[in-house]
């Protein structure tokens, strides 16, 4: 039977009706998963996430936050990206994480990380 890794996650809504039934989606991702395989599950769903980050405009952003700190900090038309905890290529095993929320970050929370935003 193959290993996998079990991580929560959940997001805030957008708009009236966004979030209707949604509660906390566990995402099974492969033993040998990395943190991009991650990333990209919470922004375009899989491994059992029916509820991605929606694409919200250039001037908007979006932060993912897990249990062990910010993970990335995005626009929200998902071109421009920055990673401040881990390496995209850090296997997901070694990091601890177990929970994820995709959060909209106000713009003055996130001014010192918009210039490494590319």
């Amino acid at each position: 039977m193959e290993k996998t890794i079990r991580v929560s996650f959940r997001r805030e809504s957008i708009c009236m009706g966004d979030d209707a039934g949604n509660g906390e989606w566990i995402m099974e991702m492969p033993e040998d998963a990395s943190l991009k395989d991650l990333i990209h599950a919470v922004l375009y769903g899989g491994y059992g996430n029916e509820w991605p980050i929606p694409s919200t405009g250039e001037d908007t952003y979006w932060e993912i936050q897990s249990n062990v700190g910010t993970l990335a900090y995005l626009s929200g038309d998902k071109k421009r990206f920055c990673y401040p905890t881990f390496p995209l290529r850090t296997p997901l095993k070694d990091t601890g994480i177990t929970s994820v929320f995709g959060a909209h970050p106000y713009k003055e929370d996130i001014i010192d990380f918009l210039p490494r935003i590319t």
